[in-house]
């Protein structure tokens, strides 16, 4: 019985279960195919030309093998000692060390084999020496030494017409391969064991052995080489061929999965009802409809009242009827729900590419589903405009836009802004959050970038409703500047503890109370609540608040927005209706202005063109952001007002 491929994989542990096998019949004629090695060499084969003129030399040396063919393993080792011991001159011993080696690796010993297959390979009988070279690289494998084995197998592949010599070969080649990293040398092997026919118990282990390197022990990145080097009417290559279709699909290159689904048509190969479905989707890939708008929102788990009120903005940018159909020459919004998933979310990039053919698609809104849905889209060529202050999505790629403000522009505004009031020494006071640190890191980065200095900063408890110790440390600090990176609620509790430690907010050019001294407080989007002229207004007087849409104050662009959000939905819109509404007039007008292709409109939208929207935008820059971060607000006695 020939060693399984389990076996031959695993090298060293083989050896200890080699005992229960026996490799190979040790007939004496084992044959070689007739190929001469060169001019003046006789056929390999041949059968062995030894002989001798000692008759019981002759008899103990069949004894042996009768002993070794009859799997009398035991016995036939100690007779062939024993013919070396009695006849160690004779002109057959090189037989009796091949046929030594043989019972010695079927009996796991691949260590001894290998030297008695060292000597008889030295052997003036080219057929010997031959055989002795081929049961020494099967050794040298088993003993792990499998770069040694391939170099001595290698150039004995094809040259073996007996089935179980070939079986051994072109297994022992196979795992060789795989051992030292080389699994297309493998599969090559493996397809030449399934041509070879030896027997149908090889060609079905051979054929699983096929499977199960190309499906788990493939690497991705080794996929087109295989591909491109396999033999096309080999087992190995359709499967192959099929994997690699999944791979040029999950990587946007539409036209390679064309291509490879061609060359799999022209072998006859026929295509699985799913891989089918997956170049058809490829086919559709290719081409982009400009009348459909994909979104991605959360409409349904924790996300899904922001989404409902991103949807509404673009319900009133795609002039979608409150009831019925919209008009046939009206443009298509396809909406799908990413429930806040980065998994949904991306492949809802590819729902809307492959199934609708969007053209561009907006959204999502929180930051790891807004990088998984980037980089599927950057991988499918269309154009993403997402609607979430986090994650790093450019990054993607050409194709991956953010038209909402980030934290680090919001800071890079209210810094700015502090900065032309005459701050210089900053301040960040935040709670003990993933959050709160984020704010402080970027506002020391927006400080840096704009010529001021980091005095100090100071966290709290994410529950806390007292700041004395914080607030004397920003004090002690000396900053004229403080950002205070919380909510609205947080903010009423914090801004009169700092006036209480002597720092107060005041409208530019008036005087601070009495021992106070006057500080610009910068307040993020996250902390704005309209309610705060009522519960700490005589605290929060000239505090710049970053509001990248503010309804109340709306002018231009935003007040038509706001105006007809109003009439449509009977309440007033938030900044992330007004971005979306933005981000879909803003592939509209990239169409209308001749873009035809998904290529056309990232190009469009790449080339920052101001643009009119309801949002503090003005479009999109060529860094592919927006080309206004935010809108700054301060408050004014009970009114915010545009920031001076």
């Amino acid at each position: 019985m020939p060693l399984p491929l389990e076996l031959l994989d695993g090298a060293r542990p083989a050896l200890r279960r080699a005992a229960l096998l026996t490799l190979l019949p040790l007939a004496a004629a084992l044959v070689f195919t007739g190929c001469p090695g060169g001019p003046g060499q006789r056929p390999i084969g041949t059968t062995p030309a030894l002989t001798t003129d000692d008759p019981d030399a002759e008899g103990d040396l069949r004894d042996a093998e009768r002993a070794a063919e009859d799997g009398r393993s035991t016995e036939a080792a100690q007779r062939f000692r024993d013919f070396l011991a009695e006849h160690p001159d004779d002109r057959l011993v090189p037989l009796a060390e091949l046929g030594l080696g043989r019972v010695l690796l079927a009996s796991g010993d691949a260590q001894g084999s290998l030297e008695r297959f060292e000597r008889a390979a030295t052997s003036d009988d080219e057929v010997v020496a031959e055989r002795a070279r081929f049961h020494r690289g099967v050794a040298l494998h088993l003993l792990g030494r499998s770069a040694e084995a391939i170099d001595v197998l290698t150039p004995l592949r094809g040259r073996l017409v007996d089935p179980e010599s070939t079986s051994l070969l072109l297994r022992t080649l196979a795992a060789a391969s795989m051992q030292t990293g080389d699994p297309i040398t493998a599969l090559g092997a493996l397809d030449d064991l399934v041509r070879a026919q030896t027997s149908e118990a090889d060609t079905n282990e051979a054929r699983a052995r096929i499977e199960a390197i190309v499906t788990n022990e493939l690497p991705a990145d080794l996929v087109p080489l295989a591909y491109d080097t396999l033999a096309r009417d080999g087992t190995s290559w359709p499967q192959v061929a099929l994997r690699a279709i999944r791979a040029a699909y999950d990587a946007g290159d539409v036209e390679r999965v064309r291509a490879i689904a061609g060359d799999l048509r022209s072998q006859g190969v026929e295509l699985s009802e799913e891989l089918a479905a997956l170049v058809l989707r490829a086919d559709r890939i290719a081409t982009a409809d400009p009348r459909v708008i994909g979104a991605i929102l959360p409409l349904s788990g924790r996300g899904r009242e922001i989404g409902q009120r991103a949807l509404r903005g673009l319900m009133l940018a795609a002039g979608t009827p409150a009831e019925g159909p919209p008009p046939p020459d009206a443009p298509q919004l396809v909406l799908r729900d990413d429930a806040g998933d980065p998994e949904r979310a991306a492949r809802a990039v590819e729902e809307l590419v492959s199934t609708h053919r969007a053209i561009a698609i907006v959204g999502p809104l929180d930051g790891p589903s807004a990088v998984a849905a980037a980089r599927r889209a950057q991988q499918l060529g269309v154009p993403l405009i997402t609607l979430s202050p986090a994650g790093d999505v450019t990054s993607a790629g050409p194709m991956a836009f953010r038209l909402f403000p980030s934290a680090e522009g919001e800071l890079r505004s209210l810094v700015r802004a502090a900065r032309a009031r005459g701050a210089s020494r900053f301040a960040a006071l935040h709670p003990e959050s993933p959050y709160g640190t984020a704010m402080r890191d970027a506002l020391a980065r927006a400080v840096a970038a704009e010529g001021g200095e980091m005095a100090t900063s100071a966290s709290y408890a994410p529950t806390a409703t007292s700041f004395g110790p914080q607030v004397q440390q920003i004090a002690a600090g000396g900053a004229d500047a403080v950002l205070v990176a919380d909510s609205g609620a947080r903010l009423a509790l914090i801004a009169p503890a700092l006036a209480a430690g002597g720092m107060w907010s005041t409208m530019p050019g008036a005087a601070p109370p009495p021992r106070g001294r006057r500080i610009a407080l910068m307040i993020p989007s996250v902390g704005f609540d309209p309610r705060l002229p009522r519960t700490a207004g005589r605290y929060l007087q000239g505090a710049l608040f970053s509001v990248p849409f503010h309804a109340p104050t709306a002018e231009g662009e935003a007040r038509s927005f706001t105006d007809g959000f109003m009439a449509r939905f009977a309440t007033e819109p938030d900044a992330f209706a007004a971005y979306a509404y933005d981000a879909f007039g803003l592939v509209r007008r990239a169409v209308a202005s001749g873009a035809t292709s998904r290529a056309d409109v990232a190009s469009w939208l790449a080339a920052g063109r101001e643009t009119p929207t309801a949002g503090a935008s003005g479009g999109l820059g060529s860094a592919r952001e927006a080309r206004t971060a935010t809108r700054l607000l301060e408050l004014r006695g009970e009114l915010f007002v545009a920031a001076q």
